[in-house]
């Protein structure tokens, strides 16, 4: 498709839910600066660098509490979720399973575990959130706040009265892969486990795992019960991390880029303004979809309509967004290769864009250059 637009009409930002992208700083730092070169097990690169820094800047973002752990866990989220569930569920779980993400924790990771005691709630047919209540006296409680595939975000006031209710010995995790770094949640969590690919702007393989005192407790209550593999086993994890260091070689560099995005989120407002500028960019895309006919939110309830990752429905049946998509890619541009792609298991013709910090740092630029660019695409799919 031939688009009627010069290059300087073009956005230069990435709009794929991931990996996302980093900042403008972190894209222009020469590779040998990430210290990709280094031992992991190197003081001046764990204890007395790097590592230290990144927990310093990650813990001042998100308000972590003082006695909370936080990890570096090789492997990306869904193996820190395995590891979260095999290492920290005694004999049940309950949660909620609305997409893709929160289906593979819930429903496809805990069948792993033999004799686990399972209650996962899942939307009733045409809706996108299970509101039928939950288990909440299950040992370990798994949560998805922001899920990535659907664009569905678990309201506070729900985290809230699942933390408020849940039994004595009950431990709740959350998946925040979507929006740690985006959203400010309130302290509900005994586990908060992410990727650092979406909002941080890393490359993809590399989780942090937040543990309050009570699961580093749990940890070795689990041992006693279940044998677990050596790399889902948190106790090296643990061990490890209250030196600085990993269990095995992490991604150096992954890790230098957490450093370098938390630092600048930090000292450009903190997470509050990070979540404001979130707001700002799904706002701007929910004020051009409401002007257009061909596309619309496609959650409606703005309750449970995520402002990381919005998702989008088309509404004329002349448009595809498989051929958005190809246009997007015939542009050239490297990062509009991978489109606006809704998510594979998501229902057809829709889109997802990512509304990440560092999509547009400044405001609303790149989106503004993005949303003429498919206006242009329709038009010319009409003809």
């Amino acid at each position: 498709m031939k688009l009627n637009l010069t290059e300087n009409d073009l956005p230069t930002s990435t709009f794929a839910c991931g990996p996302g992208q980093g900042h403008a700083q972190i894209r222009q730092t020469p590779l040998y600066q990430t210290l990709f070169e280094r031992s992991h097990r190197a003081p001046d690169v764990t204890t007395h660098g790097m590592y230290a820094a990144a927990e310093k800047e990650l813990r001042t973002l998100l308000a972590i509490p003082s006695d909370y752990l936080l990890c570096f866990f090789p492997g990306g989220a869904t193996t820190a979720l395995d590891a979260v569930t095999w290492s920290l569920s005694v004999d049940s779980v309950s949660g909620l399973s609305f997409g893709a993400f929160s289906k593979r924790w819930c429903e496809q990771i805990t069948t792993q575990i033999p004799g686990l005691k399972k209650d996962i709630k899942i939307p009733p047919a045409g809706t996108f959130f299970p509101w039928e209540p939950l288990d909440t006296n299950a040992s370990l409680i798994l949560l998805t706040p922001n899920e990535t595939s659907t664009g569905v975000q678990i309201p506070d006031h729900y985290l809230l009265d699942i933390w408020q209710h849940k039994g004595p010995h009950t431990l709740v995790a959350w998946d925040c892969t979507s929006c740690a770094g985006g959203r400010v949640l309130p302290q509900a969590y005994d586990i908060m486990a992410f990727g650092l690919q979406k909002c941080f702007g890393t490359g993809g393989g590399t989780a942090v795992l937040i543990l309050s005192p009570r699961a580093v407790e749990r940890i070795s209550e689990v041992k006693k019960i279940r044998q677990i593999p050596y790399s889902l086993d948190l106790s090296y994890a643990v061990t490890h991390a209250q030196k600085a260091q990993t269990i095995n070689t992490p991604s150096t560099m992954n890790i230098w880029m957490c450093y370098q995005a938390a630092r600048w989120m930090n000292a450009h407002g903190g997470l509050a303004t990070m979540e404001n500028l979130c707001r700002a960019h799904a706002q701007y895309l929910f004020d051009w979809a409401a002007q257009t006919d061909w596309v619309r939110p496609r959650i409606l309830d703005e309750k449970l309509r995520s402002f990381t990752t919005p998702t989008f429905q088309i509404t004329d049946p002349q448009i595809s967004a498989d051929a958005i998509n190809q246009a997007l890619a015939e542009t050239g541009l490297a990062n509009l290769q991978d489109g606006i792609k809704k998510f594979t298991t998501a229902p057809a013709n829709s889109l997802r864009i990512a509304c990440f910090p560092f999509v547009d740092p400044n405001g609303t630029e790149q989106y503004a250059k993005l949303t003429r660019l498919l206006d242009e695409i329709v038009r010319q799919l009409r003809k």
